[in-house]
């Protein structure tokens, strides 16, 4: 029975290993015939591109499909790791610069992966359970399942895997926990591309718009003195995943006596560190609506830090509706010269006492 098991096992890890290396070809294949057939690919990200993303991607929506396909097997392959199979999963399906994650680790500091929706993006956060032990674990942070759903399932995942890894919320608590983790040298993975809360979210040059972002890796990098590494997961050949590092950002190249001017470069630059892997491959990202949807900039803002200041306080002045929701955004926009509120939208005063 055993050896019976064994055959089928090895059977349907053969055809599933053929469905993934044939699904591109397939799906390119059939995008020839749609002039014809007169069909149109299921959107994976609820919108393409920009327009000037898509000028070096005459068949976007096609590979976009196949590519989510593929990441998609390897999603649903991952969830299916026992407790006592991480680490050879992981050795077997994920392709990545051990030597350099290892020169993070020992470079005194903790260090944060920051990793957005892109990918099989599950498998990058099995890498970094790998990394831990019971004496030093790994974390993950993102939201919790209360403001998203579907991230239960992300949870029962990561508890197979005891204390080698810490399911840390986007919470005050497990803020402090975080933090507490990357003083003690341990690496944290952390999901940077969407926003939960407006409220305390600032505004970074994307893809010619102002978009939005939250400033948790930046504050936490500050505070701790790890690095932020930008990590893309992208499908590969053989059923496998690929880790791609971006350009590490050091805390320490950040020293302005301003601190919410540090966490807001910071958060600049991983932004564009996004925006490059995204120009060089656009496919694997699912919020491409979230781009669409946001404030289109002018190119000419993005000179220097004060045209772009600049051009960020017109906007809001424009928008009043915006900052009467967030009282952050509208005590940062006071904060910048000539940032002087309109009376309609001030803040509001203090009750008095009697």
């Amino acid at each position: 029975m055993r050896s019976s098991g064994s055959r089928w096992n090895a059977v349907g890890s053969a055809l599933s290993g053929a469905n993934y290396a044939l699904t591109p070809k397939l799906v390119l294949a059939a995008d020839r015939l749609r002039p014809w057939l007169g069909f149109a690919w299921p959107p994976v990200s609820g919108a393409n591109p920009p327009a000037d993303v898509l000028t070096n991607f005459t068949r976007y929506e096609a590979t976009a499909f196949a590519m989510r396909l593929r990441s998609r097997q390897l999603q649903a392959h991952a969830f299916e790791v026992g407790a006592g199979e991480l680490d050879d999963y992981v050795q077997a399906h994920v392709i990545a610069d051990r030597e350099r994650m290892r020169g993070w680790m020992n470079a005194g500091t903790g260090v944060i992966y920051a990793c957005p929706h892109y990918g099989p993006f599950l498998l990058g956060a099995l890498l970094v359970a790998t990394l831990g032990s019971a004496a030093s674990p790994s974390h993950v942070f993102y939201d919790p399942p209360e403001s998203v759903p579907d991230n239960a399932r992300f949870d029962a995942l990561f508890q197979h895997f005891g204390d080698r890894l810490n399911v840390l919320h986007n919470e005050p608590r497990d803020l402090v926990r975080a933090m507490r983790a990357l003083k003690n040298r341990e690496c944290l993975s952390i999901m940077f591309d969407v926003v939960q809360r407006p409220a305390d979210s600032m505004l970074v040059p994307f893809f010619d718009r102002l978009y939005p972002a939250m400033g948790g890796a930046a504050y936490l990098s500050l505070q701790s003195g790890a690095p932020i590494v930008p990590a893309y997961v992208v499908p590969d050949a053989a059923r496998k995943a690929r880790v791609v590092f971006g350009q590490p950002i050091e805390p320490g190249q950040f020293m302005h006596a301003n601190r919410d001017k540090n966490v807001y470069d910071m958060t600049r630059a991983l932004f564009a560190d996004f925006q490059q892997q995204l120009i060089r491959a656009p496919w694997h990202w699912i919020y491409w609506a979230n781009v669409v949807a946001a404030t289109r900039l002018d190119p000419d803002a993005l000179r220097d830090r004060a045209t772009l200041m600049t051009e960020i306080g017109r906007r809001c002045h424009a928008t009043p509706e915006l900052l009467r929701q967030s009282p952050r955004l509208q005590a940062w926009i006071q904060s910048l010269p000539g940032g002087g509120m309109p009376a309609d939208i001030a803040l509001p005063s203090s009750p008095s006492r009697g």
